[in-house]
């Protein structure tokens, strides 16, 4: 498995196609086994790199606080070790957040920012609705299919849900191979918890493209009017009638704003050393 060491703790991740780099950063929990489609179509286009964050997936689950910080600047090493000096970094959900953190503590290292499903933080933001939260919660206490079946519909459409059914199935099977362990996840849970960058996002100097859905439960889209109003010349994507999972279900329409984005801003990140490969 491919491993490198960053700040005291292993990280897996994964590298795949070539081109520009374009680092990815997933949310609450997640792992490299949930987003197989996203390393099938930004693979084509990019040197894709994509990991798990400490507390997640193969990668070390030390104890102690966890914090956005410290997630940034893990990112920053990885780069390090990667050789890559300057990146296009797309953020998701709290890996949104992450990578707010690793744009303002290190921004050299990000060419082109892109936030998805994601806020500048829970206190001052847009919170989601009470009955969401009270699913949210009922959740952690269903295991097996169940379990799977209420995530999804804090993500997907109903009728989404219905005609893919299986491959939901297959990847969040998968995934959950290598699932957080429930300490660890509850340190992912107070990180997100605390995360306040509304103050500090006029620092944001790079180009950032915003994507959320219209109909996000769990994040609510106010967030992404708000973030866009605060970061200097932020472009604002809203996906129309989708909710969390719009990278999915959406996937089409959300790839192609991603890939044309890159593109536009890949002169930025510099061209990645593939001697560590």
């Amino acid at each position: 498995m491919p491993t490198v060491r960053v700040n005291d703790v292993a990280i897996y991740y994964e590298r795949h196609g070539a081109g520009a780099p374009l680092l990815f950063i997933a949310g609450l929990g997640a792992n490299v086994c949930e987003t197989p489609y996203l390393t099938e179509s930004y693979a084509r286009h990019f040197d894709y790199i994509i990991y798990d964050q400490r507390g997640c997936g193969r990668s070390d689950k030390p104890a102690g606080v966890y914090s956005m910080a410290a997630w940034a600047d893990d990112a920053a090493a990885l780069l390090d070790a990667l050789g890559i000096e300057s990146t296009a970094v797309y953020g998701s959900s709290m890996g949104g957040m992450v990578a707010q953190e690793l744009a303002l503590r290190h921004p050299q290292r990000v060419a082109a920012l892109i936030l998805g499903c994601t806020t500048g933080g829970a206190v001052r933001g847009e919170r989601p609705a009470p009955e969401t939260v009270q699913r949210m919660v009922a959740n952690r206490a269903l295991t097996g299919d169940a379990a799977l079946a209420a995530g999804w519909s804090l993500g997907y459409s109903a009728a989404f849900i219905e005609a893919n059914h299986d491959s939901l199935t297959a990847i969040s099977r998968r995934a959950g191979r290598y699932g957080a362990p429930e300490d660890s996840y509850m340190r992912q849970v107070l990180a997100a918890a605390q995360h306040d960058a509304w103050d500090r996002l006029h620092a944001v100097a790079c180009p950032t493209l915003i994507l959320h859905g219209s109909d996000d439960l769990m994040i609510p889209a106010g967030n992404a009017h708000m973030l866009a109003e605060r970061i200097p010349h932020a472009e604002l994507r809203i996906l129309e009638g989708m909710g969390h999972g719009y990278n999915l279900e959406a996937q089409d329409a959300a790839d192609a704003l991603v890939i044309d984005f890159v593109r536009r801003h890949a002169s930025a990140a510099a061209e990645p050393s593939r001697a560590l490969r």
